[in-house]
């Protein structure tokens, strides 16, 4: 139960990486529109891909900790 909230973290990550990725290739991989205010305040597709990359490392960082914790409880 400890690793589920980490494993839901880092499924978002990648689920956000893709669909940014996916999303960006339909706008043709163009960064019109990158800025908020330029884009009628709408996330353009790197916003996603960005979160996503960012989400990722931090969720495999708790759970290499959570199983370093169980091995050395032991």
């Amino acid at each position: 139960m400890r690793y589920l909230s980490r494993f839901i973290l880092l499924t978002m990550g990648f689920a956000l990486i893709a669909a940014g990725l996916m999303m960006w290739r339909a706008v043709g991989f163009s960064f019109d529109g990158i800025w908020f205010f330029d884009n009628d305040y709408r996330p353009h597709a790197l916003h996603l891909l960005v979160l996503g990359l960012a989400m990722v490392p931090p969720a495999l960082w708790e759970i290499f900790l959570l199983e370093q914790q169980q091995h050395h409880d032991r």
